[in-house]
């Protein structure tokens, strides 16, 4: 008995272990996640304004489980930043009606927040919404906005006529200086000394590495070197050697194959250049950055592939780690692999049962097969029992409710057919005005749907109304830029007259040196005028001379003064053009401003009568819905 007890045990317990192997892989095959993920865009894809597209709420019915989560993994897209992202995901659960945490939402701002060495520096944030909430929930925390700036530096926003300062604004003490700053796609612009040095160690060897100085790349760069140091570039990152671009294939048939010497090298490293630059961002490199490279052009293709290759080097350094870390892995795999072996040799060894006892194995094992097969067949008997005494409960009360409710209703409509009576007996006249009543009603439903009709179609004129204020509006906007040429015009005319203005006062030294010179001949002549009783000859002479001296210097005031003139005609000339250019600006200032009170107006006119409109649609669904409930009830 003792026997049969332990067997019937071992048995239980291996039935019951392969009942879970059974279910085990159903379970995980349930709560097992996706493979794949949806990304999907706001504006115009899943809602349109404030309205919600139909086919948008229908696919999200269908992409929630009965707990309202989501079956597939979900990211909604946007480019807005006007918002938090949790007031974004409230609109969005709002609207689709389905829950949306904020974890779901990227908007233009959140990768910001990989941008971690900038976050405890002094950033300057412009842009629309709530830009201080936005940038403190990305991650900064000493943020400051334009209304800020605006606060501290007022004349910096010359724009708005009503925001001018009317006084001088005070010393500006408390507002901190900003420290870091973003751009998109740039990269450091490095001074000529840490190029040459960087490029002396990094990519050049032996005498070039000594010979390549400052010099050959300030103030004007020599095109030889700057071409072997590219040759030298290539050859690094693509291991193309320099004899290579002196080796290219020609035909036979071709004459003065000589000519190709000089074009071929100069082609081929222009070539290379052209496909390997766009990587470090720079998209506009010609053949004149060979041929004749110009010094500050030089310094920043230079300074973007040597942030290039600092990131190639740091790469390099990581993919190195890794490599030796995965070596290392490789190494304490191969020896796990050996202890799980010789574990497995030892497993084997337990595991195979000695031939001596294999005929008390094999009977115990016939005797487990058994008592499986038996408590199986046993197992499934319960389950269908258990299976009908539940359908059997489930029966029994659905025929209870429907009981339940077939009294009550038999209870009311008893109640209405005495209601009715009473109503039949009492008054058949007022059946008859109701069903007239009911008539108009159904006539002036029909009425408020054409109605309704006629309001959409107003409602997309004032649409077409709007896309043409939209047009004009670029049509502006298209003015404004000519005004801003224009004015960069007038920039231009100013310096030109600066430039005349210090020409002048140059010429009135030169006049007043002149005047001096004319006062100190003036004198000498009146000295030889004194000694003419002793040296006449002398005198006459000398007194030639000297009216010869004098006409020249007046020949020579008289061209200043003639280029004066035409110089002050100039200033004239640029004065009057300035004032023209002024009236002109005003002018144009002026019809912008007007424009664009106009689109103002017209936009919050079409905000105000779409709003009535939209009030007076729901007013008219509402007023239906109570009159159909009506009808409805009196049938």
């Amino acid at each position: 008995m003792k026997t049969l007890n332990a067997l019937i045990r071992s048995a239980s317990c291996v039935c019951s272990r392969q009942v879970q192997h059974v279910a085990a892989p159903r379970r995980c095959g349930l709560c097992s996640k996706p493979s794949f993920g949806l990304l999907f865009d706001i504006d115009g894809v899943l809602v349109r304004g404030k309205t919600p597209i139909p086919a948008a709420t229908r696919a999200f019915q269908k992409l929630v489980d009965s707990k309202g989560q989501f079956v597939v993994p979900v990211v909604f897209v946007t480019n807005a930043g006007n918002c938090l992202r949790q007031k974004k995901a409230d609109q969005l659960s709002h609207i689709l009606g389905v829950p949306i945490s904020p974890d779901q939402v990227m908007m233009s701002h959140s990768p910001l927040r990989m941008f971690k060495k900038y976050h405890d520096k002094c950033v300057l944030v412009s842009g629309q919404g709530p830009v201080l909430d936005i940038a403190k929930n990305v991650g900064f925390t000493n943020v400051v906005s334009v209304d800020m700036l605006r606060e501290s530096f007022p004349l910096l926003d010359m724009v708005d006529h009503n925001r001018r300062p009317k006084l001088p604004s005070s010393p500006v003490v408390n507002l901190p200086r900003v420290e870091a700053g973003m751009t998109e796609n740039t990269f450091p612009v490095y001074k000529v000394d840490v190029i040459v040095q960087f490029y002396r160690t990094e990519v050049l060897t032996g005498q070039e590495a000594k010979h390549f100085t400052k010099n050959d790349i300030t103030p004007n760069p020599k095109a030889e070197s700057i071409q072997r140091l590219y040759m030298r570039i290539l050859q690094l990152l693509f291991r193309f050697r320099p004899e290579c671009h002196y080796t290219v294939p020609l035909s036979e048939n071709v004459q003065y194959p000589m000519l190709y010497e000089w074009v071929t090298p100069i082609m081929s490293v222009y070539m290379r250049m052209c496909q390997f630059l766009p990587v470090c961002h720079v998209y506009d490199f010609s053949l004149n950055d060979l041929l004749n490279p110009k010094a500050k052009r030089t310094i920043t293709i230079l300074s973007a592939i040597q942030n290039f290759l600092h990131f190639r080097k740091q790469r390099l350094e990581i993919t190195a780690a890794h490599q030796q870390s995965f070596r290392s892995d490789m190494d304490r795999l191969q020896a796990y692999t050996r202890e799980i072996k010789e574990a497995e040799k030892k497993i084997e060894k337990l595991t195979t049962i000695p031939p001596e006892q294999q005929a008390e194995a094999k009977e115990l094992a016939a005797a487990l097969a058994e008592l499986t097969t038996n408590t199986q067949h046993e197992y499934q008997d319960v389950s269908a029992m258990n299976e009908k005494v539940a359908q059997c409960k489930t029966e029994i009360a659905e025929i209870s409710q429907k009981l339940s409710q077939r009294r009550v209703d038999v209870a009311t409509l008893k109640d209405e057919l005495s209601k009715l009576k009473s109503q039949i007996v009492e008054s058949p006249e007022e059946l008859k005005s109701e069903m007239e009543k009911m008539k108009e009603n159904v006539k002036s439903i029909k009425m408020s749907k054409e109605l309704a009709d006629e309001r959409l179609v107003e409602l997309q004129m004032l649409v077409q109304c709007a896309s043409q204020v939209e047009a004009e509006i670029h049509v502006i906007l298209k003015q404004l830029q000519d005004l801003q040429s224009s004015m960069y015009k007038t920039n231009q005319q100013k310096e030109e007259f600066q430039s005349l203005a210090a020409m002048n006062e140059a010429l009135q030294k030169e006049l007043k040196s002149l005047s001096t010179e004319e006062a100190q001949l003036k004198r000498a002549l009146s000295m030889k005028l004194d000694k003419e009783s002793k040296q006449q000859i002398r005198r006459l002479k000398k007194k030639e001379v000297k009216d010869q001296q004098v006409k020249n210097i007046y020949g020579q005031y008289d061209q200043i003064h003639l280029k004066r003139e035409e110089v002050v005609k100039l200033i004239e000339e640029s004065n009057r053009e300035t004032k023209q250019f002024k009236e002109k600006m005003q002018k144009l200032r002026e019809k912008c401003n007007q424009r664009t009170h106009k689109a103002q107006e017209i936009y919050e006119r079409l905000l105000t009568t779409l709003e009535q409109y939209n009030k007076r649609i729901e007013s008219i669904v509402v007023d239906t819905n109570a009159d159909i409930l009506k009808i409805k009830s009196h049938f």
